[in-house]
């Protein structure tokens, strides 16, 4: 009975020397979860700091689980808050991973790639391009660069740029015109109506 709780105070004061650790683990895991949020004065973070404050943090739980654990162990704290505890440590872990945050995050704000994608250097990607822009709600912000698609080299995409000016404009103004022609038709039709300058 002596030789046990000797023991027991012998690992009482082990968990003793833990306990700063503990708080040093904490609190360097906590600043690395707010500094990895983003750019601190105008500076951007290298990456490694996103993945610093889940290691720091686990290194933090396996240790306060032992602490823990020594402490029930020696009836000094009751055993079922101690295991609410390193559950809820574990939740915090997985929260503090980078794929759970990036799932949390608030989606980037959208940007319009199709003005880039109507000048693309492949053709297909061009044609694609002059036709998705004839089927979106706001097509008429896409007729500047739709009428520039009207002198394209390639015939798909000269096409498919056509068919989405009359999707758009409910109108053709060039009839069987195409190329140079064309598009001064369908610029003046544009300015016309105050859709373009």
């Amino acid at each position: 009975m002596a030789e046990q709780v000797l023991r027991v105070r012998s690992g009482l004061r082990f968990v003793q020397v833990l306990r700063p650790a503990l708080y040093a683990l904490l609190v360097a895991s906590a600043v690395f979860t707010f500094w990895a949020g983003g750019d601190i004065a105008g500076r951007s973070l290298p990456r490694w700091t996103q993945v610093a404050a889940p290691t720091i943090f686990a290194v933090f739980l396996v240790i306060f689980t032992i602490y823990r654990f020594a402490l029930m162990r020696a009836k000094k704290y009751p055993v079922a808050i101690g295991m609410f505890q390193i559950g809820l440590g574990a939740l915090i872990w997985v929260l503090l991973l980078p794929s759970s945050r990036q799932r949390i995050a608030p989606p980037p704000e959208q940007t319009d790639d199709l003005p880039a994608l109507l000048t693309s250097a492949d053709p297909r990607v061009r044609a694609l391009a002059a036709e998705v822009a004839g089927v979106r709600p706001e097509g008429k912000r896409y007729l500047g660069p739709l009428i520039d698609r009207l002198t394209d080299d390639d015939p798909s995409v000269r096409e498919r740029a056509r068919l989405s000016l009359v999707r758009i404009a409910g109108t053709d103004p060039a009839p069987g015109e195409e190329g140079e022609a064309a598009a001064e038709k369908w610029r003046a039709f544009a300015r016309e109506r105050r859709w373009i300058q």
